[in-house]
């Protein structure tokens, strides 16, 4: 069995991703782990599936709780991730409320923070948050409200999800919360509003198409599949 261990700022990548995996892997072939210290003194552990003999991949998520401790606890379990026999340690983090312009400087910082050992360890950042890789997966917005076309969306807010460079939006989360209010609903990153999001974004969609047009989203998905393809 392959172990692989991801390590996200908040609730919103932790509920986000924990999807995305069962999605790409198959609920029978993987197994996943969540611990938070999101909130908490101590770590705690909010999911933690069964193994059994059809489990290919192990995956622990883990839930810094804080977009600058996401390289730090990297740093602080990687001997210990290394020593449990884990493949790959995987980062990923939010660029806001820092600019884009500052993308290249921070990218190098948390690469120097990061330990150099005998597993890759690879930080990924979203640009300019994770809210970006949902507002280009624009199919969901429909399911969320038939209201909520590209095109409505361009006329109410001024840019279009589908044609538009969703990580040239300088906080895509508020204008998830906009469009989201516009027909009534919310985002206020409640646990039960994030879980409807993650039901409703097209994984299939995500995994053949905007990999290729959101660079950042690529690079994440892209290191997940080297841990599950490599041999």
């Amino acid at each position: 069995m392959k172990k692989l261990a991801i390590f996200v700022e908040g609730k919103t990548e932790q509920i986000f991703v924990n999807k995305l995996l069962r999605e790409i892997a198959g609920t029978i072939n993987i197994s996943i782990e969540i611990q938070s210290q999101e909130g908490r003194k101590f770590v705690e552990v909010i999911i933690k599936d069964i193994e059994t003999s059809a489990t290919k991949f192990f995956v622990l998520i883990y839930n810094s709780g804080s977009d600058i401790r996401v390289a730090s606890d990297m740093k602080k379990q990687y001997k210990k991730l290394t020593e449990s026999g884990y493949e790959r340690i995987i980062g990923l983090r939010d660029i806001y409320p820092i600019s884009i312009i500052q993308k290249s400087k921070l990218q190098s910082e948390l690469e120097n923070v990061l330990p150099k050992g005998s597993i890759p360890i690879n930080i990924v950042i979203a640009v300019m948050e994770v809210e970006a890789w949902f507002l280009a997966e624009y199919n969901h917005f429909l399911k969320i409200d038939p209201r909520l076309t590209p095109e409505q969306i361009q006329a109410m807010f001024g840019f279009n999800p589908q044609t538009d460079d969703m990580e040239q939006r300088p906080h895509p989360a508020d204008d998830m919360k906009q469009i989201y209010n516009y027909v009534g609903k919310g985002y206020n990153k409640s646990e039960k509003q994030l879980n409807r999001l993650a039901s409703h974004l097209d994984y299939e969609f995500i995994y053949m198409h905007l990999i290729n047009s959101v660079p950042s989203l690529g690079e994440f998905v892209g290191y997940i599949d080297k841990f599950m393809i490599s041999p």
